[in-house]
């Protein structure tokens, strides 16, 4: 097929790059004319290589584009702006959906540097979906609405596909060795269930924890106690003589991202055992980690399956809106737990937990792991390096695993001030002393996802920080 439209010159800016940075790009070039409807735009691969950046990230962002309707592929030929991309672009539409929360912050500080800057949200919690390789995830969801649908509701389907495919992955990349993975619709859902079969009145908890645990534990109507973390993580020689449930996040600590050190791994499982108590580990993001040897899952330790419940979660490393957990119960509690779930009805849609499957047994979700892996690693980077320049000095935990890290503040700067000042720039971030933790010990800093930063963000970030602390 003869290409009769021009094909244009990008003008693109290539400081900081990613699939969501480029699709944006291109539609702001079709707003502003410079890119017409029919159009003929470079190959992916010739693109990536005017822009220094990997193909997979060109074509991602084209294949965002052709699901949005501003471009289009024709076979044989190569990839085009549609009939009516020019009206859209100019009338506001976006390829996709900002990740941060979409109140209009205007700065009240005019010393504050970039006061025009877009709102970004970085709280910790999600991760960039732009990192999705988006022709892997179309068809593992291709191949799931492809199979028959059964008369079952989800908590009674007991097809053992996922089950079988989730325990290769967890021995494959945790060490832990199990017949007995259940889906659930979110960690919460795990946590609920565990509280309610356990037996046990007492929760022990990291001091600041998670907030979801918190609340389902309270709920669930156990009696918190706070134990605190240290480099280390969890104080273990701190937990009492009373069995209980101890929830703890020993691959990275959520929020101030210590890891749970061997020496503690064993302790735990060894109070547990003496105690007769249960050990939640919730591996949030144990699969990222950055420059340092994995730790072994206290799931895998041996005897731990006795005592220890195992979450994991496709929240961090896919995106939050599959609403897809796994549990691994304490052997003795399977059949409770699986009783209790089937009873409340929880589990994950048959679609979504086929489609999981499918991106695992095909390889796509350890090759996701490992590009996201080393893009977070680079995201991480810029940040440490950014902030290290203008704010030195100050004490950032959690560098070695997870999405985001916890920045410690002086002590005459409170974290919720700081927080408001860089809300009224358009920052948002979560004060570490708005979590959970033990009466009078507040920690004083800020907890924050590097997921999705890139180096002019990083940079604003920095720069208001100093102008806070100032």
């Amino acid at each position: 097929m003869a290409r009769h439209a021009r094909l244009v010159h990008l003008p693109l800016d290539t400081a900081d790059l990613s699939a969501k940075a480029l699709a944006t790009q291109l539609v702001a070039l079709i707003a502003a004319g410079q890119v017409g409807d029919g159009d003929w735009l470079p190959s992916t691969r010739a693109l990536a290589h005017e822009l220094g950046c990997s193909r997979t990230m060109a074509a991602a962002a084209y294949d965002e584009l052709v699901a949005a309707g501003f471009l289009e592929g024709v076979p044989g030929a190569g990839t085009r702006t549609t009939a009516g991309a020019t009206a859209a672009a100019k009338a506001g539409l976006s390829s996709h959906t900002p990740h941060f929360d979409a109140k209009s912050i205007v700065p009240n500080d005019n010393t504050a540097p970039h006061q025009s800057g877009a709102v970004v949200d970085l709280r910790p919690g999600s991760p960039d979906i732009d990192l999705i390789d988006i022709r892997a995830w179309t068809r593992a969801w291709r191949t799931a609405a492809a199979l028959p649908p059964t008369t079952l509701s989800p908590w009674q389907d007991t097809d053992g596909a996922f089950a079988a495919a989730m325990s290769r992955h967890l021995r494959t990349n945790r060490g832990i060795d199990t017949d007995t993975v259940f889906d659930v619709p979110g960690s919460a859902a795990a946590f609920q269930a565990m509280a309610a079969v356990s037996g046990l009145k007492r929760c022990y908890l990291e001091s600041p924890c998670y907030p979801a645990a918190y609340t389902e534990f309270t709920r669930a109507g156990l009696r918190p106690s706070f134990v605190s973390v240290d480099e280390d993580g969890l104080c273990v020689d701190q937990l009492g003589d009373e069995a209980g449930i101890v929830y703890t996040t020993p691959a990275h600590q959520y929020p101030l991202g210590h890891r749970l050190s061997v020496n503690r791994r064993a302790e735990l499982v060894a109070w547990a055992r003496r105690t007769g108590s249960i050990v939640i580990e919730d591996d949030y993001d144990g699969e990222f980690r950055y420059g340092v040897a994995p730790l072994p899952a206290i799931r895998s330790i041996p005897g731990a399956d006795e005592h220890v419940a195992y979450v994991g979660t496709a929240s961090k490393i896919l995106a939050p809106s599959l609403g897809a957990a796994w549990l691994v119960p304490p052997r003795p509690l399977r059949e409770t737990v699986r009783a209790y779930l089937q009873d409340h009805r929880m589990a994950v849609p048959v679609i979504t937990r086929d489609a999981l499957t499918e991106l695992i047994t095909t390889g796509q979700l350890q090759r996701h792991l490992a590009r996201a892996g080393r893009e977070y690693r680079h995201r991480r980077d810029i940040l440490i390096a950014e902030f290290g320049a203008r704010c030195p000095g100050l004490e950032v935990l959690g560098i070695q695993a997870g999405l985001h890290v916890a920045i410690l503040l002086p002590r005459n700067h409170h974290d919720r001030d700081v927080a408001e000042k860089l809300g009224a720039d358009g920052l948002i971030v979560a004060p570490l002393s708005d979590f959970p933790q033990a009466a009078g010990s507040e920690i004083n800093g800020l907890a924050v996802n590097f997921a999705m930063i890139n180096r002019s963000t990083a940079k604003r970030f920095a720069e208001c920080v100093a102008v806070a602390l100032s």
